[in-house]
C-alpha cells in the first residue's frame, strides 16, 4: 500500500515526468516497431498467396508472434492516456474533454479509410476476401460496435479496426474514471476491467458484443495504466536492467513450446505481460541516443496510426504487381522487406498530408464546442496528438 500511495501521490515526480521528452522518444520508437511487426505479419501472409502463384517457397513465420505489435499498442495506449491526463482526474469537464480529444484523434482517419474500403467494395466487390455485410454491420463498423463478419469472425468493414473497438471501450471507461480523484479512478478502472475479464472467463455469453468486450485482452490497457503510474512515481533503471526487461519481453515475440504450449495461454498472459515489460523498459530506462536510426524510428512512430490502418491498401496491390512483374524471379522474403518499406513511406506521406491536418482540424472543432470551451485545457501534447 505504501508503494501504491507513493505512485499515486508523488506530485513532484509526476510533474518532472510530464516535462520529460525522453519517454516520448523511447515510446515512439517502440510504437514504430509495433506497427512494423503488424505490417511484416501481413506481408508474410501475402507470401502464401504469392507462393501458390509463383511456385516460390513460402516464407515461414510460424516461429514468430508478429501480432505482438497489437499488444504493445494496447499497453502503450493505457500508458499514454494515464500519463497525459494524470493531472486531470477529478477536475470539472475533464471526462468530456478527454473523450472529445480521443474521438477527434481516432475517428477521422478511420472513417476516411473505412469509406474508401466501402467505395472499393462497390467498384470491385470481387477483390474482397470477405463480403462487406449488411447495413447494420457497416453502421456498427463506423461506431465501434463489435459486429459479426463472415463465419465466426467479429471484425468491422476495415478489418484492422477490431483493435479500435477495444480502444473506444477503454476510452469510455477511462473517461468515467476521470470523474474521480486519481486513486479512486484507477481503483474503479481496475475493478471494472478485471471484473469484465472474469465474466468472459466464467460464463459462456452468446451476445456478440459481450463476447468481444469481455475478452481478457482488455487487461493489457490496464497494464499500461500501471506502467504509467510507476513511471510517474519517479522510478528509473539503468541500461542493463532495461535490456534485461526487454529480453524477457522477447518471449512475447516468439512461440515458445518447449516448456509449455504457449498457444494455449490467454493472450493477455502470452503477449500482454511481455508487452508491458517492453513498455516499462522504454518508459523507465535511459533515453535512446539521438542518432539517425532513432530519429527515423520516432518519425515512423509519429505515423504509426497511418501505417497500421493503411498498410492493407498497399500490400494487396503490391502483391499483384510482384506476381506479374517479378513472379518467381526473387525470393519472397524480399517481397516482405520491399512491401514494408513502401508501406512505411506511404504512411509517412499519409500522416503528413492527410492524418495530421485532418486530426488538427477536427480537434479544433471538437474542443471549440460550447461545452468543452468552458473547460479548455492547455495545448495538447505531442503524445496526445501524434502517438495515440
Amino acid at each position: 500500500m505504501r508503494f501504491y500511495r507513493k505512485i499515486l501521490e508523488s506530485e513532484d515526480a509526476g510533474r518532472a515526468a510530464s516535462k520529460s521528452t525522453h519517454t516520448l522518444v523511447n515510446l515512439q520508437v517502440l510504437r514504430a516497431l509495433a506497427a512494423s511487426s503488424v505490417v511484416v505479419a501481413h506481408g508474410l501472409h501475402e507470401t502464401g498467396m504469392l507462393a501458390a502463384a509463383t511456385g516460390r517457397a513460402v516464407v515461414d513465420g510460424s516461429a514468430w508472434n508478429l501480432g505482438f505489435g497489437v499488444d504493445i499498442f494496447f499497453v502503450l495506449s493505457g500508458f499514454i492516456m494515464t500519463h497525459t491526463t494524470a493531472s486531470e482526474f477529478g477536475k470539472s469537464g475533464a471526462s468530456l474533454r478527454f473523450f472529445l480529444r480521443r474521438c477527434a484523434r481516432v475517428i477521422p482517419l478511420y472513417w476516411l479509410l473505412t469509406s474508401v474500403m466501402l467505395l472499393g467494395a462497390l467498384a470491385a466487390p470481387s477483390l474482397l476476401a470477405v463480403p462487406i455485410g449488411s447495413l447494420s454491420h457497416v453502421l456498427a463498423s463506423y461506431f465501434f460496435i463489435p459486429s459479426g463478419r463472415g463465419v465466426d469472425e467479429i471484425r468491422p468493414v476495415l478489418a484492422l479496426g477490431w483493435t479500435l473497438n477495444y480502444e473506444m471501450l477503454f476510452y469510455v471507461f477511462f473517461a468515467a474514471a476521470l470523474l474521480l480523484p486519481i486513486r479512486l479512478g484507477v481503483l474503479w478502472l481496475s475493478v471494472l476491467m478485471v471484473g469484465m475479464a472474469l465474466v468472459g472467463r466464467l460464463i459462456d455469453p452468446q451476445h456478440v458484443q459481450i463476447v468481444f468486450w469481455t475478452n481478457p485482452i482488455i487487461l493489457e490497457f490496464l497494464f499500461g495504466v500501471y506502467v504509467a503510474l510507476i513511471f510517474r512515481s519517479g522510478a528509473r533503471i539503468g541500461g542493463g536492467w532495461a535490456l534485461g526487461l526487454a529480453a524477457i519481453g522477447l518471449f512475447g515475440f516468439v512461440h515458445v513450446s518447449t516448456l509449455w504450449n504457449d498457444a494455449d495461454l490467454p493472450q493477455f498472459l502470452r503477449s500482454g505481460v511481455p508487452a508491458a515489460l517492453f513498455v516499462l523498459a522504454a518508459a523507465i530506462g535511459p533515453v535512446l541516443p539521438q542518432r539517425r536510426p532513432v530519429l527515423w524510428g520516432v518519425a515512423l512512430g509519429d505515423a504509426s496510426y497511418s501505417l497500421y490502418l493503411v498498410h492493407p491498401f498497399i500490400l494487396r496491390p503490391l502483391r499483384a504487381i510482384w506476381e506479374k512483374v517479378i513472379g518467381a524471379g526473387l525470393p519472397l522474403g524480399l517481397f516482405v522487406v520491399f512491401a514494408t518499406l513502401v508501406a512505411a513511406m506511404f504512411a509517412k506521406a499519409l500522416f503528413r498530408y492527410v492524418e495530421r491536418p485532418l486530426t488538427s482540424r477536427v480537434q479544433g472543432l471538437a474542443l471549440r464546442s460550447p461545452r468543452s470551451k468552458q473547460t479548455a485545457a492547455a495545448p495538447l501534447s505531442r503524445a496526445d496528438t501524434e502517438s495515440a
